[in-house]
């Protein structure tokens, strides 16, 4: 069998999923837990009651009732409820959830494969950018975490890819294609919605050139905005459910010490850019794709949309500057595409120089070696943060992960029980899988016990605190003691009056 570069590019391509799901197949089946095991616990409780108890995809359920009911409008819920139905025929949600978010992910590099392709890119150059893209360690690590962050994050990807191969040839599905992908991102996300600058951009330039038929023009702005107005709709309803939500408010929220503001902007650079947007493996393609970039030769000069696309991210980032702290990097996704274009334009630009003296061989060593640099490099800086003892809380829910199967089998899934000394809100109730009337700390008040149990009719108290739970006070309402591991007990609750 003759070898040529189409097979070759075949062989990369398949190698590099393998490798992914090699790297990630221990933590596939693995509970929810590590880093951002709070947003993953409430996404799946969205998919647990999707699958097993209300599919109504326009009332996404977490597990905590304490409003009186336990539906929650944030994201149009999407992927998770597209996942429940999955769940609903073949049961094992985690590790079908983690499943299905990471071919989300491939589709996702699929489509920056053809983005990069589409603006002109050698095929062999485009396949190593969606290699690096792959194992950017904070794409990487979201390839398997149950948030839908990834889907926004894929559906932004083929949105640019349609409307860049839109202006190298404007075609109707085209234009349908990136309105779809664009309304599914940010249904998904609202802020992925900021790609559109790059639709933006391109109508207002065309609008002040001589010969523009204003006609089209208009078709391109108004159909976009109309299959974006359902994801609109969605927001303008639940938006004023979300109170407090520092999403809202952003930077205009702000009330860090200009210290602490300093110690955010070093975390940018010390971390966030240098080793979870970009690794070691490529910070030379990336500056070399800030300052020379190779310039694919193609009828559509695609550099001020890349820019423009650059800039208002970093509007975005600025913005929610205090939302994402040290903690959120998720939020970041939003830059990957066109700092990846960068990379890409920067390796393109090395293999030329090496090319152009003679140095061809050490060109393609190199950027070989950053293609094997990226998944040492994200599994190395990625792979402890999916360890159990990286959960938020640790220390309260350490005992509940370790004796999580029979604190799921004391009561049963059905029940609605009280949960005590719950910080998160939601991480303790999803690892015993039990809805709940969840209260923080010691916050409990014994009264409340009863309030409760007449009105609401819980069976069970799960507690990790003596303060409640040895309350004499609250005695009277728990019937007797189910089960006590570590520093949990269940208590069966007293019948109501």
């Amino acid at each position: 069998m003759k070898f040529t570069l189409r097979s070759g590019l075949w062989m990369v391509a398949g190698l590099s999923v393998l490798l992914s799901l090699a790297l990630h197949w221990s933590i596939l089946g693995a509970e929810i837990q590590g880093h951002h095991n709070w947003r993953q616990s409430y996404t799946m409780w969205n998919i647990y009651n999707f699958a097993y108890h209300d599919n109504d995809i326009l009332s996404p359920r977490d597990g905590q009732w304490n409003g009186g009911s336990n539906i929650n409008r944030l994201e149009f819920p999407i992927m998770q409820w597209g996942i429940a139905q999955v769940v609903r025929r073949f049961g094992h949600e985690i590790l079908v959830s983690r499943l299905l978010v990471w071919v989300i992910g491939l589709v996702g590099l699929l489509g920056f494969y053809r983005l990069l392709r589409v603006m002109g890119f050698a095929a062999w150059l485009a396949l190593a950018g969606t290699v690096f893209f792959q194992f950017s360690p904070v794409f990487y690590f979201y390839t398997v975490n149950v948030q839908p962050d990834l889907l926004a994050l894929a559906a932004g990807i083929w949105y640019l890819y349609f409307v860049f191969a839109y202006f190298r040839g404007g075609t109707t599905a085209r234009l349908i294609g990136a309105g779809l992908a664009l309304m599914i991102a940010t249904l998904a996300k609202l802020p992925f919605l900021m790609l559109s600058i790059v639709s933006i951009v391109y109508f207002v330039s065309k609008l002040f050139e001589k010969g523009q038929e204003r006609r089209k023009l208009i078709g391109f702005a108004g159909g976009q905005l109309l299959l974006i107005l359902p994801a609109l709709a969605w927001y303008a309803w639940v938006m004023p459910t979300w109170n407090s939500s520092p999403a809202l408010y952003g930077i205009f929220g702000n009330e860090n010490t200009p210290e602490e503001n300093l110690r955010i902007l070093r975390h940018f650079y010390q971390h966030y850019i240098t080793y979870d947007l970009l690794s070691p493996a490529v910070w030379v393609f990336f500056l070399l794709g800030v300052f020379v970039p190779a310039r694919p030769r193609v009828s559509v000069s695609y550099t001020r949309y890349v820019w423009a696309l650059a800039l208002m991210t970093i509007v975005y980032v600025i913005l929610q500057w205090n939302t994402i702290t040290y903690v959120h990097d998720y939020y970041l996704l939003p830059l990957l595409p066109w700092m990846y274009i960068v990379v890409c334009a920067g390796a393109g630009r090395l293999v030329e120089w090496g090319a152009a003296r003679g140095l061809v061989k050490m060109g393609y060593t190199l950027l070989a070696s950053a293609l094997v640099g990226s998944p040492i490099a994200a599994y190395t800086l990625r792979q402890e943060y999916w360890e159990e003892s990286r959960s938020y809380h640790y220390d309260e829910f350490r005992d509940i992960f370790a004796y999580q199967e029979e604190l799921q089998a004391a009561v049963d899934d059905d029940a609605r029980v009280i949960v005590a000394n719950d910080n998160s809100g939601t991480i303790f109730t999803w690892l015993i899988r039990k809805q709940a009337y969840v209260f923080a700390g010691d916050n409990l008040r014994p009264h409340w016990i009863k309030d409760i149990i007449d009105t609401h009719r819980p069976t069970h108290l799960y507690s990790n605190t003596r303060v409640v739970d040895e309350n004499p006070e609250a005695a009277p309402y728990l019937d007797s003691l189910v089960l006590s591991r570590g520093n949990i007990r269940v208590y069966r609750l007293a019948d109501p009056e």
